[in-house]
């Protein structure tokens, strides 16, 4: 798929999650507008009212089209669809088919009707979280949506000022929400996903970053096990003789760090992260070894962001890698920690948003994190 066209199909949270994770009110602060605004306006114009409760009633259903994206949009729900999307600008479009149903034979000023402006103001809290061409297509039905019901019931005002002016009237609010709201979504997707994309500035140089890794690692185990062999071995050696015990004890040692080695040459990465860790790895076919080293990096810094928090229950920690039966690898992180929900998405989405650009449908509930994920040999 061509760039250009994934901007449109891509939708901010998309690339950039962490900015709607720290900001999931947006939704709700457009529903409020519309209860403030329709409510100043029908205040203002309650006398011209023939029946008052047809515009409490359109009103409510705007705000409540409001509180459903909200509600849709938490962190940790799933992306919004069209179906949400659309039922929620219907119900707002719904809403001003009563309001003009009300104000259809009364000479009202159009300039304080708030009909329009109701599925108007959702449109700016959907642009996060839809896609350019998503935003464009829903926001054009819901402004001929507008203007046709506006038109069907607004008479006796559209007749005293025109029936071009009284359209255009209708359709500015809820078309500038939507040429507004597109614009912001490509803007957003156009300048993150390039830089998500790009390669690294940084050159490193693998083999050599390789072998200082496996060096370490070689002085780690050496040390582990010389601090098993010396001390026998400097007894023997001031002994100066060597007892049965002694060769029974040598032979036992023997095994046990024979068995460690084998052990060791069997671990991948990420089971050999785990010891001395809360971590519990389930990985019996050793898939961690097929990861790439951006999946390494990007898992690995995961990982210790929760590990490090003291919240995490000791015993909850569990990662295990299994092969999907479409031949892709499955990986599913369990975790139980006692932060709060806005804490818990502050500390990890940096670390989500990492991980995301190196695996395939990710996803992120309360206490699971799965995602598939392509192997250094190219399998999925």
């Amino acid at each position: 798929m061509g760039a250009p066209k994934r901007y449109f199909r891509t939708s901010a949270q998309q690339v950039d999650p962490l900015s709607w994770f720290t900001g999931p009110y947006l939704p709700l602060v457009f529903a409020g507008g519309i209860f403030v605004f329709g409510t100043t306006m029908t205040i203002i114009t309650w006398s011209s009212s023939e029946s008052p409760w047809l515009q409490l009633a359109g009103l409510w259903l705007c705000v409540l089209a409001g509180l459903l994206i909200y509600a849709r949009t938490r962190p940790l729900q799933g992306p919004l669809g069209w179906g949400t999307a659309a039922l929620a600008l219907s119900t707002a479009t719904l809403g001003t088919a009563l309001s003009a149903i009300d104000y259809g034979t009364v000479d009202i000023n159009l300039g304080l009707w708030w009909g329009p402006s109701g599925p108007a103001l959702l449109i700016p809290g959907l642009a996060p979280y839809l896609s350019t061409r998503r935003i464009l297509v829903l926001g054009i039905a819901t402004t001929v949506g507008v203007v046709i019901v506006s038109s069907a019931f607004i008479t006796t005002a559209a007749e005293a000022i025109g029936e071009v002016v009284a359209i255009i009237s209708f359709a500015y609010p809820p078309a500038m929400a939507t040429a507004g709201a597109a614009l912001f979504s490509y803007s957003v997707v156009s300048t993150v996903l390039p830089m998500l994309e790009s390669p690294s500035r940084i050159k490193v140089v693998g083999p050599v970053v390789r072998e200082e890794v496996i060096a370490e690692m070689e002085h780690v185990t050496l040390a582990r096990l010389t601090a098993r062999a010396a001390p026998f071995l400097m007894g023997i050696a001031e002994a100066g003789t060597v007892t049965p015990t002694d060769r029974a004890l040598a032979g036992q040692l023997a095994r046990r760090l024979r068995d460690d080695l084998v052990t060791q040459a069997n671990e991948s990465w990420l089971e050999l992260e785990a010891k001395g860790s809360r971590l519990v790895v389930v990985d019996p076919d050793r898939l961690a070894r097929e990861m790439t080293a951006a999946q390494r990096t990007a898992l690995l810094a995961l990982l210790r962001a929760t590990l490090d928090l003291p919240e995490t229950d000791n015993r909850s920690m569990l990662i295990e890698l299994r092969k999907a039966p479409d031949g892709s690898t499955a990986v599913a992180m369990s975790m139980d920690m006692a932060l709060p929900e806005g804490r818990r998405i502050m500390h990890l989405a940096p670390y989500y948003l990492t991980l995301k650009t190196a695996v395939d449908d990710l996803t992120f509930d309360r206490h699971q994190l799965t995602f598939r994920m392509v192997s250094t040999s190219g399998r999925r």
